[in-house]
């Protein structure tokens, strides 16, 4: 049985997405949203899982994550989204299918909340520091010793840079190209006031709002810490110079044409 009300949360690596995931789930109104449809290049979903069919997963998942009221939401990053439909389209039935249309039929139109993060630089330390410790969210009270020991790496940091503006700008061209207006979440305001963007999310999904919701706390919070302060500051200097160095070269070489 497809969900009543659906929708999408569409991101790029650490944008917050699990602090908004688990913030929604904690309402009890907008289903269990995660990363349900995520698999590695050479994995299906029903090998990774079990499942029987892929048909059956879908519907496995729509079972157990979707709250009593018919909500259902899932998180999907831009890296692999062009897998989930490659997947969906591999389901008897909907071969037809293709982009939108797909997701429209699948998931019986969803909306879709586009989470994003302003600072685009503290994003790609965090990706970058993420990526050495392996420790992708922390939960909350917790305070694990990271071993390794991440270490500054301005090439890291730079390619998960160029990475998030890479995505961020597919998701807009997505967006454009098939009229979707989704309604845009920031990180920064997440953590600012969680209520705030329940209130938001719900209200876009057309989900009545009790005067008594209460949000709990969430089961993930933010790992930024002085040294993920320290790595910007650091990573922000040695990219204004290398920008400085490119400039004064390409000055010297229009000089000797």
């Amino acid at each position: 049985m497809k969900p009543t009300i659906s929708y999408i949360i569409c991101s790029v690596q650490r944008s917050g997405n699990h602090l908004l995931c688990s913030i929604l789930q904690s309402t009890g109104l907008a289903g269990r949203p995660d990363e349900h449809f995520f698999c590695k290049r050479n994995e299906t979903w029903e090998k990774r899982w079990g499942s029987p069919s892929r048909a059956a997963y879908v519907e496995r998942v729509f079972q157990k994550y979707t709250s009593p009221n018919g909500v259902f939401g899932f998180l999907v990053m831009w890296t692999y989204f062009g897998r989930v439909i490659r997947r969906l389209r591999e389901v008897p039935g909907n071969e037809h299918l293709d982009g939108p249309h797909l997701v429209a039929a699948v998931f019986n139109q969803p909306k879709y909340i586009w989470m994003r993060r302003r600072d685009h630089v503290e994003q790609a330390v965090s990706w970058a520091m993420a990526s050495q410790t392996k420790v992708w969210s922390q939960k909350t009270g917790e305070n694990p010793q990271l071993d390794p020991v991440p270490q500054f790496d301005f090439d890291l940091i730079d390619k998960r840079y160029n990475q998030i503006v890479a995505d961020e700008q597919s998701w807009e061209n997505y967006f454009r190209e098939h009229q979707i207006a989704p309604l845009i979440l920031f990180y920064e305001d997440v953590i600012a006031s969680n209520r705030d963007a329940a209130a938001r999310a719900l209200e876009f999904l057309g989900i009545p709002i009790p005067p008594d919701l209460k949000i709990a706390k969430p089961a993930v919070q933010k790992q930024a810490s002085a040294i993920s302060e320290e790595w910007a500051a650091s990573y922000l200097k040695l990219k204004r110079g290398k920008i400085a160095r490119l400039a004064r070269a390409l000055r010297r070489i229009r000089t000797r044409a």
